[in-house]
C-alpha cells in the first residue's frame, strides 16, 4: 500500500495530486503545523505572512471531505510516528527555488518521472473530481482573487471585463476580506458566495464555465479539475517562474 505524506500548504499539496494519482494512489497523510519551521530550514527565512502558523487541525478539517472525495485517496489522515511513508511529497521543497515553471513538473522530476509526454499528460489532464459539481443560475464564472499580490497586477483586464459586464456573470469565492479587497480594487459589483470547505470550494468552482483569479489555492483547485482559466500572472518574476505557469494548457490563459 502507497502511503503519501506532505506538510502543505494548500496549492503545494494540490498540485502534488497528480504524482499521487499517478503512482496508483493509497494513503495520504498531512504533517501538520511543519511550515514555519519549513520555511526556516529549506529557505532560511520565514514563510510569507499568508502561510505562517499553517497547517492547523482546522486546515486538516477544512481538506478532509475533499480528499476522501478523490477516488485514488483510500485514507486522509494526521502523520504519527507510526506511519511508514513510502512517498514523501516535501521532496519538492529543495529544488522549489529557482525552478521554471509550475508544481507538477516539479514534482515529476523529484519522482524520476522525465519523458516529456507523461510530464505533459500530469499537468494539462484533469486529476481532481468533486460528487456534485455547483451551478448559480445566470453565473457562469467563478472568481478568487487573495491579497497576496497586491497591487491588482493587471488591473487593465479587470476594468475591461468589467465594461463587458463579466461582473454580472459571476460569483466571487474564498475569505469575506479577500471579496471586499476585490470589489474595492476593480470596482467590480459581483455576488459573494462564502464557502466552508474544501469540497465546497472546489465544488462551485467545478461548475463554473470559467475561473478567474490569481495564484491561490482556488486556482489550483481549478486547473485540477479542468476549468477553463484565466490566471492574473505575478509581475515581479518573468512568466516562466510563476509556480502555477503550465505553459502548454489546453484550458488555461494568463494575462
Amino acid at each position: 500500500m502507497n502511503k503519501f505524506k506532505h506538510s502543505g500548504t494548500f496549492g503545494d499539496l494540490i498540485y502534488a495530486l497528480p504524482i499521487v494519482k499517478h503512482f496508483g494512489g493509497g494513503e495520504f497523510y498531512l504533517h501538520l503545523n511543519q511550515i514555519d519551521w519549513i520555511g526556516m530550514h529549506y529557505y532560511r527565512s520565514k514563510p510569507t505572512s499568508f502561510h505562517q502558523g499553517r497547517l492547523t487541525e482546522a486546515d486538516f478539517e477544512f481538506m478532509r471531505d475533499f480528499m476522501l472525495a478523490q477516488s485514488y485517496i483510500t485514507k486522509f489522515d494526521r502523520m504519527n510516528n507510526t506511519v511508514e511513508i513510502t512517498h514523501n511529497l516535501d521532496r519538492f521543497r529543495k529544488p522549489f527555488v529557482g525552478h521554471p515553471g509550475n508544481y507538477v513538473d516539479i514534482y515529476a522530476d523529484c519522482f524520476g518521472i522525465i519523458d516529456q509526454q507523461t510530464k505533459a499528460t500530469l499537468r494539462n489532464t484533469a486529476w481532481l473530481t468533486v460528487p456534485e459539481p455547483k451551478k448559480f443560475e445566470g453565473k457562469s464564472i467563478v472568481v478568487n482573487r487573495t491579497a497576496r499580490w497586491l497591487p491588482l497586477q493587471n488591473g487593465a483586464e479587470w476594468t475591461k471585463w468589467k465594461l463587458e459586464g463579466l461582473d454580472k456573470k459571476a460569483v466571487f469565492v474564498g475569505l469575506p476580506v479577500e471579496y471586499h479587497e476585490f470589489c474595492f480594487s476593480t470596482g467590480w459589483e459581483i455576488d459573494y458566495y462564502p464557502t466552508t470547505t474544501m469540497l465546497d470550494l472546489a465544488a462551485c468552482i467545478a461548475g463554473a464555465d470559467l475561473f478567474i483569479g490569481n495564484q491561490s489555492v482556488a486556482l489550483s483547485l481549478a486547473i485540477g479539475l479542468g476549468t477553463k482559466f484565466r490566471c492574473e500572472r505575478r509581475q515581479d518574476l518573468p512568466l516562466e517562474r510563476n509556480e502555477c505557469w503550465f505553459k502548454d494548457h489546453p484550458r488555461g490563459n494568463y494575462f
